[in-house]
């Protein structure tokens, strides 16, 4: 074979792109006294509100049911890239290996703020001093929580879905307990605590869906290299001379979701009720269409 047939191998650049953008991000953080900012905004997380605690409690028990139906629902079904040869192939992950996707992520990220809002309300009904550090991890993990479920819920019916279905797959699967959880719920469940709670958002959190963005990529990368030896999606493969824009891409398009759902949070309540609850209605799809 000529080596014009050959395609350029850009890992290397992949993954340094990745290190600077990620030392970049760090710096910004710190230069900008990032947590200091978070520290300002966790009294508006908090709520004295038995309603908002029972309804914290509800998605807390849903999520963990939807984890506990993941572990036990038998293997899965998705298409893979392997690392080696970048070929597409068929693989049914099973036990712990199902959390690799982003959208399990998207659902643990979830259930992590729900647990946290609701041991830090529990220990103020109880007159418990919390952890400073339960209301920093609240703050981070609904900033990215709910950017990463619209994000999630947008790429699953917007073009997932339809891809397959161009395909002729079938994608039953897609609509399983724990998958409803992950790809509608999750979104659902942050919009209406952002609509009820309002908490203080600003634009500096954006910051967070960078950080967990490069995050995923990095743990992805790990898993391909020392573990399954397969990406769960063949648009963050390293090799690619395209990689470094979109595993950058990923990142940053959690930080603008999550700018777009600040900026509605800054008008008025009902407005923002509306735009929110319109925004939900046209990312999320609770059955397989037949058209």
């Amino acid at each position: 074979m000529s080596d014009e047939n050959i395609e350029a191998d850009f890992t290397r650049y992949t993954i340094s792109t990745i290190f600077f953008v990620g030392m970049g991000v760090l710096l910004y953080a710190i230069n900008i006294d990032l947590l200091s900012l978070v520290n300002q905004s966790v009294n508006s997380f908090h709520s004295t509100s038995s309603l908002v605690f029972t309804w914290r409690l509800i998605c807390l028990s849903v999520g963990i049911c939807a984890i506990i139906y993941m572990f036990n629902c038998g293997p899965g079904n998705m298409r893979v890239q392997m690392l080696k040869n970048s070929e597409e192939a068929i693989y049914h992950p099973d036990g712990i290996e199902k959390f690799i996707t982003f959208s399990s992520w998207t659902l643990l990220v979830n259930v992590i703020y729900f647990a946290s809002a609701s041991l830090v309300q529990t220990l103020d009904y109880l007159e418990i001093s919390s952890p400073h550090i339960l209301s920093q991890i609240q703050v981070f993990a609904f900033c990215t929580g709910i950017a990463i479920a619209f994000l999630t819920a947008t790429i699953v019916r917007h073009i997932i879905l339809p891809d397959e279905a161009k395909l002729g797959r079938n994608v039953d699967h897609m609509f399983l307990f724990h998958e409803q959880i992950m790809h509608n719920f999750a979104a659902i469940f942050l919009v209406i605590e952002l609509i009820i709670l309002r908490p203080n958002l600003i634009p500096e959190f954006a910051i967070f869906g960078l950080f967990l963005g490069i995050i995923y990529v990095v743990f992805a990368y790990l898993f391909a290299y020392f573990g399954g030896g397969y990406l769960a999606y063949s648009f963050i493969h390293p090799k690619p001379k395209i990689a470094p824009f979109l595993v950058i891409g990923l990142a940053s398009v959690i930080a603008i979701f999550y700018t777009g759902l600040w900026f509605i949070s800054t008008l008025d309540q009902a407005l923002a009720g509306i735009l929110l609850s319109t925004w939900v209605m046209l990312i999320v799809q609770f059955k397989v269409s037949r058209n």
